[in-house]
């Protein structure tokens, strides 16, 4: 039975019983915690590192940010007069919305360990059959959109039965449906655009606040609640650990068949949904509408997979779109031209952030040493120029006798008086 602690000496309690719970299995178990009061440590004798954690900030963890400050550099300089003006930022959140929704979206297979290129022919099919339904048929709005869902959801769930079921290779199989996804559109709109939508649905990307459409409130919501369950849920733990490792997933219990094919139907209704807002924010429905936002989506998914957190994360993914589509909106600002630039700069900022993230200098083991706490102390040239673990009142013989010094200490936490 666990009891307190109790110092011999003084008499005082140490530590005392308390339930901690485990967040994988969700059981209690009874661990002794500290109680007593940290002793103060003397700034003399303090050569503890700097607080800052400085592995953050380094451009392999945020070279987005870094790409970002680089942008505005640049065109603050460039074209300052349209470059200041919020007009040019809400015009790059409204238009990139349903990118945002794509590619968060594609985050759901790509973290399980598969790949969903069908996601252009979801977005295309999806838009064509909501449009049909409203112009065609004369379907009523909830009637359309449900229709539209439901396409998503047949495709998603045909995705997870060839490639769990069948076993075969996601590339492929998704591939393929890409391509029976863009005949469906072809033959359901007759191969033309599809016009004349109700102002009802049309006004569900309208304007809802400082100029912003409705479309961008949809994919923050999207967003914020796809980052809550994949960071702060058991599924989404499960989730990873089903990419991670798959086999070794599978062997500690976790049903990974299951979170592979639910991955795919999410994909899937994620597409369909940006295919009822494209519909929507554009008027107008093509065969080939969806296309567009397939090389985008995955640039941002990989592009943010190097952000943050090492592995495919939603704010990483989010901010790569509106970092990588800010850099397009400035150079179609500065005059340079509109229909080729766009890709040009996705693939130019994915190989240099991408080229950022994997570049290591080989020093002193094949690491970089100036983030690291352990190695930021008064010894390194950093902590000299910071003051890391100096002296309160210089740097006199005295003060460098009272210094306190630990032969056993090995990895040199502490400086060896002189």
């Amino acid at each position: 039975m666990t009891q307190m602690r109790i110092d011999d000496r003084t008499g005082e309690v140490t530590h005392r019983p308390t339930l901690k719970k485990n967040k994988l299995t969700r059981r209690h178990r009874v661990v002794n915690e500290r109680i007593e009061r940290r002793k103060r440590i003397d700034s003399r004798f303090d050569t503890r590192r700097s607080p800052i954690k400085w592995k953050s900030f380094h451009p392999r963890n945020i070279g987005v940010v870094y790409l970002y400050a680089l942008i505005w550099l640049v065109f603050m300089t460039w074209v300052p007069d349209t470059w200041f003006t919020w007009l040019t930022h809400r015009s790059v959140l409204n238009q990139n919305a349903i990118l945002v929704v794509v590619a968060v979206g594609l985050l759901v297979p790509l973290s399980a360990g598969v790949f969903d290129l069908s996601i252009a022919g979801t977005i295309s099919a999806s838009a064509v059959m909501v449009s049909w339904g409203l112009v065609e048929v004369g379907w009523s709005m909830p009637v359309a959109i449900g229709a539209a869902l439901l396409v998503g959801a047949i495709v998603g769930n045909l995705n997870g039965f060839l490639v769990v079921k069948i076993k075969i290779d996601s590339f492929i199989a998704t591939l393929g449906m890409s391509s029976v996804l863009t005949a469906f559109a072809v033959w359901r709109s007759n191969n033309r655009s599809i016009l004349g939508f109700p102002d009802g649905f049309k006004g569900l990307a309208n304007q809802f606040a400082w100029g912003l459409n409705k479309t961008v409130l949809v994919a923050a919501v999207l967003a914020f609640g796809l980052w809550f369950v994949l960071e702060h849920t058991a599924l989404g733990r499960y989730l990873f650990a089903t990419g991670g490792a798959r086999e070794a997933a599978r062997l500690a219990g976790v049903q990974t068949d299951r979170y592979l094919w639910g991955s795919l139907v999410t994909s899937a209704m994620f597409s369909s949904l940006a295919g009822v807002m494209l519909a929507a924010q554009f008027g107008s429905t093509q065969a080939q509408s969806g296309a567009p936002y397939l090389l985008p989506a995955f640039a941002a998914a990989f592009l943010g997979s190097t952000q943050f957190k090492r592995r495919f994360n939603v704010w990483g993914a989010v901010l790569a779109v509106f970092v990588l589509q800010s850099g397009v909106k400035g150079l179609q600002l500065a005059g340079v031209g509109t229909t080729w630039i766009e890709s040009l700069f996705f693939g130019v900022a994915l190989i240099v952030a991408v080229g950022f993230s994997s570049f290591r200098k080989r020093v002193h083991g094949g690491q970089r040493r100036w983030w690291r706490r352990e190695e930021s102390g008064p010894e390194y040239f950093l902590g000299r120029l910071l003051g890391w673990g100096r002296v309160r009142g210089g740097t006199s013989e005295d003060n460098a006798k009272q210094w306190w010094f630990d032969p056993s200490d090995a990895e040199g936490h502490h400086i060896k008086p002189e």
